[in-house]
């Protein structure tokens, strides 16, 4: 059954199927067939989705929608600028750097790329770096967003995997440091080789520094309200992204950024974007629910442990295993179906499940630079116009930084999730 059960996922995949609908219509044939009361598949897909924990993905899209809609992001863009502008590769670094303060406000890969591209990559082209150069370092930068926390991704694998979102959120925090450390040690060997950046190089500056700290810090403060008041247990993460969007929309009013007209267009980009995720999450309960009913996470688990029981092959092997899924799948249906599968496995090999989570996002991230449905490759090449064969010839020392990183990250844990159980006990 359950390879019938793949049979009918992967065909509707390769039929093109939106990804929800496929596994919303491979649950129902199986529970047709199964002789299941059809009652059943309604049960489950309404008991995916009523989670209060899954109330934090609207509101954290509802806050990052708000501040895209202000100067916020130019703000943190002119601190970037102030802090890192006078390395070389200047807007290069200035757009990895940005990335990694914009990954505490809106938690979106997407969301960080589109406001990149469409602000930095005009002026790194005007300065003289290459158009597919300056899209591949937004591209690459964006997966730092959902790794330093607020992450909508880290939302959805808390609830999957039973763990303190809370924990997950700051165990993502050091990671996403790593990632752009190493995204600017590439763009600053590349600028040496190849020269870019010699037009744009500023001296550094105490009082630019100052100045660009006060313009931004509307923007800062936004990440310390969110952590702080989970850290010291004021709100749960559901309450927390409530506070971030008044917090967002407080400050959209006072600066007097916000304007009516923006309403109609932040509301369709919550409610999409909520949307896309719920239909998935809805979706792919049922389909969970199979999966179990199928024993699949012991065959996995046999599985994995009749190849090697040795963390450090398995932990290789599961990297290589979702950074293909990610190449194939949406980054949201691949963490629902599969989490709760390798779970037990996990278990079996004691290992932490903050690692484990911190692991499944960052490869997953990668898998979005790349053909055939790399989403973040797609946004950043469509809004600056750039050609997708350009684009890979661009992004793959990039590639090499973040594989570098993520084996940083995979085998050698002990650098960030000292952490998590230092600041939430």
């Amino acid at each position: 059954m359950v390879s019938m059960i793949l049979f009918v996922l992967f065909g509707l995949f390769l039929l093109n199927v939106p990804i929800a609908f496929a596994i919303a219509l491979t649950s129902f044939v199986f529970i047709m067939l199964a002789d299941t009361p059809g009652t059943m598949f309604i049960q489950r897909v309404m008991a995916g989705a009523n989670s209060f924990p899954l109330l934090a993905i609207p509101l954290f899209i509802l806050a990052g929608s708000i501040m895209n809609h202000t100067s916020m992001a130019n703000k943190l863009f002119g601190l970037a600028n102030a802090i890192v502008g006078h390395i070389r590769g200047g807007l290069a670094q200035v757009n990895v750097l940005a990335s990694v303060m914009m990954a505490g406000v809106s938690g979106s890969s997407i969301a960080d790329a589109a406001a990149t591209t469409k602000i930095l990559v005009p002026q790194m082209v005007a300065k003289g770096y290459p158009k597919p150069f300056s899209v591949a370092v937004t591209a690459a930068s964006a997966t730092i967003g959902p790794i330093i926390p607020p992450s909508i991704l880290f939302v959805v694998y808390g609830w999957l995997a039973g763990v303190s979102v809370g924990k997950m959120f700051i165990a993502g925090a050091i990671p996403g440091l790593i990632v752009g450390l190493y995204l600017m040690i590439t763009v600053y060997i590349l600028s040496k080789r190849y020269g870019y950046g010699l037009s744009d190089k500023m001296k550094f500056s105490l009082l630019n520094l100052w100045n660009s700290t006060k313009a931004a810090s509307w923007s800062l403060f936004m990440p310390i309200v969110i952590l702080g008041g989970i850290l010291t247990g004021v709100f749960t993460t559901t309450e927390a992204a409530a506070v971030a969007a008044v917090y967002a929309l407080v400050v959209g009013v006072v600066t007097r950024e916000l304007k009516l007209e923006h309403v109609p267009s932040i509301m369709k980009e919550t409610i999409m974007d909520t949307t896309v995720i719920m239909l998935i999450v809805a979706a792919a309960s049922p389909f969970g629910w199979i999966l179990a009913l199928e024993q699949v996470p012991q065959m996995v688990l046999e599985l994995f442990t009749s190849i090697s029981s040795n963390v450090y092959i398995t932990l290789f092997m599961l990297n290589i295993f979702f950074f293909i899924l990610g190449l194939f799948m949406e980054t949201m249906a691949v963490m629902i179906i599969l989490v709760p599968v390798l779970m037990p496995l996990v278990t079996e090999l004691g290992i932490d499940p903050l690692h484990f989570g911190v692991i499944i996002v960052i490869n997953l991230l990668i898998g979005q630079l790349t053909p055939p449905l790399g989403m973040l490759m797609f946004a950043t090449c469509s809004i600056a116009g750039v050609k997708i064969v350009d684009f890979q010839k661009a992004v793959w020392p990039f590639y090499i930084a973040l594989f570098v990183a993520l084996i940083v990250i995979t085998y050698l844990p002990q650098l960030y999730m000292w952490l998590p159980d230092l600041v939430i006990k």
